[in-house]
């Protein structure tokens, strides 16, 4: 039964990341102008600086090798995920400037 309620609590984690990303998607298509899109910027490097320090805290927390390769992977993976979104929203941004400039 633990087991059950763990692999819901991940679930929904992971449910919520993709909410979270289609959200920051959303708001980066409707920022109003460059200083809007580079403050969600700041935010979203606020959160991959947390999320490293969190993964650094866990390798360390431990003595088992395997745990912290785990921990390494992940950390890695999650690192990728952000990459790839700052890499949409990116784009996005671009789009949103192009536009911007072709309308003055």
């Amino acid at each position: 039964m633990p087991y059950e309620q763990t692999e819901k609590a991940w679930d929904r984690f992971e449910a919520d990341i993709k909410n979270l990303a289609g959200e920051l998607k959303s708001h980066y298509r409707g920022a109003a102008d460059e200083k809007a899109a580079a403050e969600l910027n700041r935010s979203l490097e606020q959160l991959r600086q947390a999320a490293d320090t969190v993964f650094r805290s866990l390798e360390s927390a431990t003595k088992d090798p395997q745990v912290r390769e785990r921990t390494k992977q992940t950390a890695r993976s999650f690192g990728s995920a952000v990459a790839e979104t700052f890499r949409d929203l990116s784009d996005e941004i671009d789009k949103a400037v192009r536009k911007t400039a072709e309308r003055k």
